[in-house]
């Protein structure tokens, strides 16, 4: 009998066992089926700004296609992202499996989605680390979790090989890119070009937070900030809309005979426009920048209203040692010269050119408060007064 009760109480110990087990692969199925869910593949990605890419979803996948890679550049690209089996065909395309899980960056623009969406922790390399102004990759760079690689004159491959990267984010200047990008490739190593600087609307360039959440299956994240940001900037354009006396604004400094200036259809201009500001030239189809001859700057900015991003200058006071003749514009004696450097790291990384991408929002209330001061109560982020 007591062996009896003891088989029976053994049975009964088992069959609970065996309930609770199969409770619990059942909830782990469905937590797991959950996490997928809450990043779903859409239909379709609405870009509103963006023009360098496309993303189609097809089944399971996601097809990006990259245009525009760099200037002059005519070559299509394709990248195919799977969750499950590798797809066959697409034979001219880079199949990346995702969500992947780590990444490494050539340029710094990319650390600023990553850090916008929350996943810096899954940079494990960076061209040019130390001039990140980001306090989270500071951190991360300290734990030695994020390495030095070099930039695409000198990329150190060994780092790159033992880190093993899922992907590595890049850019393309120009048709030499190709060298680096083709030997990465050699090594085995998947490179993802990333053109959002080719862009000439401010949101444009911030809606490139999409491209880079698609690699992790964070579209509706992305989607959520980009909302955001447009939101505030349109908000702040408004306020400039009804302005009847617009001032002109200039930008750069000569070197070597020239003048680097924004061209008419760059990202810079547009955000003058969004702010209030008439640019001095526009008779161009520029979408970067363009050479001017340093004497007929001279000429035609000596009655500019404004003169904004001198480069690395600091004072006036530097700007006239390099030339006194720029000491009779009407900028210099009325005090009116705004840079774009305010946030410098020690290695003279310019935040600007980091963070700055994806908070266009943010530099359009610098350029308003420089502009029209009365309209709006802000405090510089990204430029500074020259003195």
């Amino acid at each position: 009998m007591d062996f009896l009760s003891k088989s029976i109480k053994t049975f009964c110990r088992m069959k609970f066992f065996l309930i609770a087990i199969s409770i619990l692969f059942l909830f782990s199925c469905q937590n797991k089926t959950n996490k997928i869910e809450e990043e779903p593949f859409e239909n379709s990605l609405n870009l509103k700004y963006a023009e360098g890419f496309s993303i189609d979803y097809k089944d399971d996948l996601k097809i990006i296609t990259l245009k525009d890679a760099w200037k002059g550049q005519k070559t299509t690209y394709t990248y195919v992202l799977y969750q499950y089996e590798e797809p066959k065909g697409f034979e001219n395309a880079i199949k990346i499996k995702i969500p992947i899980e780590s990444i490494a960056c050539m340029s710094l623009t990319h650390i600023a989605f990553l850090e916008a969406l929350e996943l810096e922790k899954s940079i494990v390399a960076i061209s040019g680390r130390e001039y990140s102004n980001s306090i989270k990759i500071k951190e991360l760079i300290n734990e030695n979790k994020i390495s030095e690689i070099g930039n695409e004159q000198a990329i150190n491959y060994e780092v790159l090989i033992s880190k093993s990267p899922n992907i590595i984010m890049t850019y393309g200047i120009n048709q030499t890119s190709n060298n680096y990008v083709n030997k990465l490739e050699k090594v085995g190593l998947k490179t993802v070009l990333n053109s959002e600087y080719m862009e000439v609307h401010p949101l444009g360039k911030a809606e490139w937070i999409k491209f880079v959440a698609a690699f992790y299956n964070k579209e509706k994240k992305a989607d959520s900030i980009f909302n955001t940001i447009e939101k505030e900037y349109l908000s702040l354009v408004e306020l400039t809309k009804a302005i009847d006396s617009k001032p002109t604004v200039f930008t750069g400094m000569p070197w070597n005979g020239d003048w680097y200036i924004a061209g008419a259809k760059s990202f810079q201009v547009q955000l003058f426009k969004d702010a209030g500001a008439n640019y001095l030239w526009l008779d161009n189809d520029e979408k970067s920048s363009l050479v001017m001859s340093k004497e007929i700057v001279y000429d035609e900015a000596n009655n500019a209203d404004f003169w904004l991003n001198q480069n690395s200058y600091n004072s006036i006071v530097s700007i006239i040692d390099f030339d006194e003749r720029l000491a009779n514009f009407k900028t210099i004696k009325n005090n009116k010269l705004y840079n774009n450097n305010l946030r410098l790291n020690t290695f003279s990384g310019n935040d600007y050119w980091e963070s700055g991408t994806i908070k266009p929002h943010i530099v359009l209330k610098d350029l308003i408060k420089i502009f029209h001061p009365n309209l709006i109560e802000h405090e510089f982020y990204y430029y500074k007064k020259l003195e």
